[in-house]
């Protein structure tokens, strides 16, 4: 597998949060200043939200806020929102309700936060502040001989483009060995930040020392150790797992951000990273990620439902799960934003056994860890099928599967233990092909040679290639030679069904000529076929359509030739 498909692998967690955060405390007097109730010396930057970095579920001054429009209003001023006797207003610095936008407040010291009820231990406030904890640290950052490493880019000035993906690579400790068992995000501006992801590396990076663009996962920096999204505040691994760090482990890491900057504002910098949080004394087991889903994703704009499946197969599973099984602890769903429902469901000998995530309300905005507890056993030949649901209704385009928040994905990813049972930590699809049978380049792909098949001098792939160009020929149109051989043609496994379509996309992205050229040949006579198989009452309107696309030797067929042959290139690209 290529790096730029890999890339697709394990990007995740893309939070459209991020692209309205910092507009939303300019809406509020002080919006940048509200405290934390159990640390008064530290912000409280997603105000209206439970999280103290945003995301997630609103806190009750965040409904409010939400139900006046996302505007500062006279009532939403003088609302006491969390109920402990002081307006929204008094706690922000405007107690008479004069704040507008862009000016001064007329407090802006003594704040204390609209959404929590204070002082945190009066009787008023009992059962209403349940969600703050005010010792917010795991205890697993606090493990007797746990060290922790601060892996932060130095200040940097984010590009003024939208999306930007830049990547520093680390050394990290290398005295002995260690597990990795925690880590907590450093979050330096909140108004770019997207998400970040930490690769365990090969022994042979080196690190740098400063951050760097970065289009694609490197190679050879491809385990995932280590993330954060909006909404989480940190992880902590399962008890009895850590990923293996030092001599006998990553010595390096390379920490990359994904910064969101829709308004394209050149004066943004940030400095963001994680802690990591180490231990000498190793557990039991080391940890692993495994990454499953879909590939290939084709919405239609306007549709209220399009239902997205994937198999990480039975066959798959009985070949990467060696020595014994996995245990899975943790997983996790990740969609963009026309995502509506997802699920993970186990299976073995076509039984279901269990549901590892099911999220009938998936939010993008509000990514949900399901714990696995126990950690669940999964077996050689067990089968995860991933169903994810989309709407389009306001969209206006198709969206296909893509790195970008306009694009879509179908991923989900269970943390598990030992991770030397598990000789590859992905099991995704593309259609209904396994990605896993072209990683390890089986013979035959739904009874296609496809690596045979690719070479063009192969002698079988080339016999076959002359019969289609002795036949079919775009430039000539659609030939009646080339439609009496089309059915025959097409019985071979490689240039029909799934499988010929991801050759024709590899085609493109390898640059193979000559496989192009073969199947534009085959092409010649669409437009005959579709005709051919209309009905007698649709026949008016195939003619029509027909006779619209039908190619003749004129002196506009040279524009169409090139016009067409721009249009399967852009199709095949973006499938």
């Amino acid at each position: 597998m290529g790096t730029k498909m890999y890339r697709y692998f394990v990007i995740l967690l893309f939070v459209k949060w991020s692209e309205e955060y910092g507009s939303f405390r300019d809406k509020i007097p002080n919006g940048h200043k509200v405290p934390h109730p159990c640390n008064p010396s530290t912000i409280w930057n997603g105000v209206g939200h439970k999280a103290q970095g945003g995301g997630g579920e609103r806190n009750p001054f965040g409904l409010d806020f939400y139900s006046q429009g996302k505007t500062w209003t006279n009532d939403l001023c003088r609302k006491d929102s969390d109920g402990d006797g002081k307006t929204n207003g008094e706690e922000l610095g405007d107690p008479d309700c004069e704040w507008s936008p862009n000016s001064v407040p007329k407090a802006t010291v003594s704040l204390s936060h609209p959404g929590v009820c204070e002082p945190l231990n009066d009787p008023k406030c009992a059962g209403k502040n349940d969600f703050l904890q005010c010792d917010s640290t795991p205890s697993c950052y606090m493990e007797g001989d746990t060290v922790f490493q601060t892996l932060t880019f130095p200040n940097t000035t984010v590009p003024a483009v939208e999306t930007n993906y830049y990547c520093m690579t680390f050394d990290l400790h290398t005295d002995g060995d260690y597990h990795l068992i925690a880590t907590k995000p450093v979050i330096k501006n909140s108004n770019v930040v997207h998400h970040m992801l930490l690769y365990g590396c090969d022994d042979n990076v080196n690190a740098t020392d400063k951050p760097e663009k970065c289009g694609m996962a490197k190679e050879n920096c491809r385990h995932l150790i280590g993330l954060w999204a909006v909404g989480l505040d940190g992880d902590c691994l399962h008890k009895d797992a850590g990923f293996k760090v030092g001599i006998n482990g990553f010595k390096k890491a390379t920490l990359e951000i994904h910064w969101n900057n829709p308004e394209k504002r050149a004066d943004y910098t940030d400095g963001s990273g994680l802690h990591i949080f180490l231990t000498k004394t190793l557990r039991k087991y080391d940890a692993g990620v495994l990454m499953v889903g879909q590939n290939y994703i084709n919405i239609p704009p306007r549709s209220p439902q399009v239902v997205v499946k994937a198999n990480c197969s039975s066959s798959d599973t009985s070949r990467f799960i060696v020595n014994g099984p996995i245990y899975l602890t943790s997983a996790l769903n990740h969609m963009h934003y026309l995502g509506r429902e997802m699920k993970m469901e186990h299976y073995r000998n076509n039984e279901k056994l269990r549901d590892l995530t099911d999220e009938a309300d998936y939010s993008y905005d509000s990514p949900k860890s399901f714990p696995l507890t126990p950690p669940v056993e999964f077996r050689p030949g067990d089968e995860i099928i991933t169903t994810c649901v989309y709407s389009s209704m306001g969209k206006n385009r198709t969206v296909m599967k893509g790195e970008a928040t306009s694009d879509e994905m179908c991923y989900g990813f269970l943390t598990f233990y030992p991770k030397e049972n598990l000789k590859m930590e992905r099991c995704t699809q593309w259609q209904d092909i396994s990605e896993y049978s072209i990683a390890m380049r089986d013979p035959l792909i739904k009874k296609c040679n496809m690596w045979k098949f690719v070479r063009a001098e192969d002698p079988d792939t080339g016999a076959f290639m002359e019969s289609v160009f002795d036949k079919c020929n775009m430039l000539m149109g659609c030939k009646q030679e080339c439609l009496d051989f089309l059915p025959e043609a097409m019985k071979n496994p490689c240039v029909n069904g799934s499988v010929g379509a991801f050759i024709r996309r590899l085609a493109v992205r390898r640059n193979m000529p000559t496989h192009f050229a073969m199947f534009t040949a085959l092409d010649s006579c669409n437009a005959e076929i579709v005709k051919d198989t209309c009905k007698a009452d649709c026949l008016k309107s195939c003619r029509e359509i027909s006779g619209a696309i039908s190619i003749k030797t004129s002196t506009s067929f040279v524009t169409y030739t090139y016009l067409y042959f721009v249009g399967i290139m852009l199709l095949i690209m973006y499938h």
